[in-house]
């Protein structure tokens, strides 16, 4: 007994020393973030120091004060904010670009509302008009912003009766995510913001900040690269637009998989590839500018890009630097002398890349090329030649569903476009009927239903020859043979793989439409390439007297745009069957391809 009064008080002390010292464990995160953050009513947001030390200034040509560009006039005086809400992240959205952006940069602001980056008035008239819901694609009618019409709401009626119903819905919710005011899906390699920031603020692919503010994560994405504005604007940061099968990646060489599961790249480790701008790609031929290191910025100029002040009604209509500006042609072998980045060297010409400023020798114009020599190539595009391929995507179904009720789309979630993919894959895990929602791109706001597609067959070898707009012999790709269905909530089929009426009644709503592939050579395609070509000359891939559905999906549609057309009987005929004169230039061609 007096041996156990000394142990009890022991464990007696020991115990509340313990319990004291677990307590205070316990408060010690309390006190620590207490300390950290204090009340938000005493926070000053006005110094923005105080929190993004680190941080870089935005451009030399920007030297001003943060609240002069992220803040409105009514707060930039205030000596304290309170609150963090008044600050604006990005001044050049374009909600927010006239107020910020305007009083310096008025020119720069006017013209771009007029560009087809900022209305994509291409992409919607053409659209419409090949869907049934206007007369014509050019002069265009509608666009997103500027001076042309807005596009309209899509309709109230859930159960629509031709595809002019539901056009609007499909632009809205599949095609036009990737435009000026929106920051698009997120995913590696979409990541980027909105505005004058979608081109002039770069983002990594991953969407990660690599700059030294400390009070942005480096670990989280949807942050660009650096607080910079820049003019030197890296190819990557173009292809969180143009990506897919469009005009850009083919500059890189890139041709998308297909959307079934079995198109996905090997297993690395175990694991899938990660997707790239939403689906993985074949690698082929780059562009050999791509090759050289030339950035797109390097031929695509501000006014081409940004607008000169004219409404564009179609991508083709838009003024470029051409082939020829550079290396010349026929009636001009001589590049255009007001561009600033060719000079001269004792070898001949140089080309300077605003990517590293390295000098690249400047081929000219052959005039001893047999093909060159030619008098009627003078009204062929030089990418109709120098092309090594071009997108074939032929037959697409496009199907908008307001209830999922099995199990099709299960391979096939990935459509390019991560939040649609994770949006079927949850609806096609449920053991019940899903009912699926999708953005529109537009609003911002998520409505009831989802759009889906699928390709028929896909190819990168036929090149289809057509005019454009300027009378030039120049590559076709199909864009688009499509095919329409709807069914609404409660399972009904109002459309079944419609194919739709253009808006003039000319024809059935496909078309193939000219266009420059970034996928040039030094060197011309072979002769028979073109001449004595069935695919070429727009006839089917078969001679059999009855198109097969595939066969017949090469056979070339008329383009949308009026100014544009098919190869007539007579220039078919110079293809299929030249006379001797090609014959003798043909062998002269291969001639000098052996030497």
């Amino acid at each position: 007994m007096f041996q156990l009064m000394p142990l009890c008080r022991y464990f007696r002390k020991f115990f509340w020393r313990a319990f004291v010292v677990f307590g205070l464990l316990l408060a010690a995160p309390l006190i620590s973030i207490c300390a950290s953050k204090p009340d938000p009513g005493e926070k000053n947001f006005s110094d923005c120091m105080d929190c993004h030390e680190g941080i870089k200034t935005i451009s030399p040509s920007h030297p001003f004060a943060c609240g002069r560009c992220h803040l409105h006039e009514e707060h930039r005086k205030d000596v304290s904010l309170s609150s963090h809400q008044v600050i604006v992240r990005n001044p050049s959205d374009p909600k927010n670009l006239r107020h910020f952006c305007l009083p310096c940069h008025k020119k720069e602001v006017s013209t771009l509302t007029g560009s087809l980056h900022w209305s994509m008035a291409g992409i919607i008239n053409q659209t419409r008009y090949l869907w049934g819901a206007q007369e014509t694609a050019d002069p265009a009618i509608y666009g997103i912003d500027g001076p042309l019409s807005p596009l309209p709401e899509p309709g109230t009626s859930q159960s629509g009766k031709t595809p002019a119903d539901f056009v609007d819905d499909f632009l809205r919710r599949r095609c036009l995510r990737c435009h000026l005011h929106t920051r698009g899906p997120g995913g590696t390699g979409l990541y980027r913001a909105t505005g004058c920031a979608s081109c002039h603020m770069p983002y990594h692919d991953d969407g990660r900040y690599r700059g030294r503010d400390v009070a942005i994560s480096k670990s989280k994405a949807g942050y660009p690269m650096k607080h910079v504005f820049t003019r030197r604007i890296p190819n990557g940061q173009c292809l969180h637009c143009h990506h897919q099968n469009h005009v850009g990646a083919d500059y890189e060489g890139l041709f998308e998989h297909d959307y079934s599961d079995v198109f996905r790249s090997p297993l690395v480790r175990g694991k899938p590839k990660p997707k790239t701008h939403g689906l993985g790609f074949h690698h082929l031929s780059k562009d050999v500018h791509a090759e050289k290191g030339l950035w797109c910025i390097d031929c695509h100029t501000r006014k081409d890009v940004m607008g000169d002040g004219r409404t564009y009604s179609y991508q083709m209509e838009v003024p470029k630097r051409s082939c020829r500006d550079c290396h010349g042609g026929f009636g001009s072998p001589l590049p255009d002398p007001s561009i600033s980045s060719i000079g001269k060297m004792s070898g001949g010409l140089f080309f300077v890349t605003k990517k590293s400023g390295e000098k690249h020798p400047l081929p000219l114009f052959a005039d001893t090329s047999a093909a060159h020599g030619i008098d009627s190539h003078r009204n062929v595009r030089c990418s109709a030649c120098h092309g090594q391929w071009s997108y074939q995507d032929y037959g697409l179904s496009v199907i908008r569903e307001e209830i999922i009720q099995d199990y099709k789309w299960i391979e096939r979630a990935a459509q390019g476009d991560p939040r649609l993919e994770k949006e079927l894959k949850m609806q096609t895990e449920k053991d019940v009927a899903g009912y699926p929602v999708s953005m529109d791109w537009l609003s911002g706001e998520k409505r009831p239903g989802i759009w889906s597609m699928g390709w028929r067959f896909r190819r990168w070898e036929p090149m289809p020859l057509g005019m454009d707009q300027k009378g030039h012999f120049s590559v076709l790709r199909p864009r688009y043979q499509y095919f329409i269905s709807a069914v609404d909530r409660g399972g009904r089929v109002f459309l079944d793989s419609v194919v739709p009426h253009r808006g003039d009644g000319s024809g059935k709503g496909w078309a193939f439409m000219p266009y420059v592939p970034h996928t040039i050579a030094p060197f011309g395609r072979a002769c028979l390439s073109c001449h004595q070509n069935r695919i070429a000359a727009g006839l089917s891939l078969s001679e059999e007297p009855t198109p097969t559905m595939d066969t017949r999906l090469t056979i070339p549609s008329p383009p949308a745009v009026r100014t544009m057309r098919l190869l007539n009987k007579e220039e078919k005929e110079t293809l299929l069957k030249p006379g001797p004169a090609w014959h003798k230039k043909r062998l002269m061609n291969l001639k000098q391809r052996h030497q």
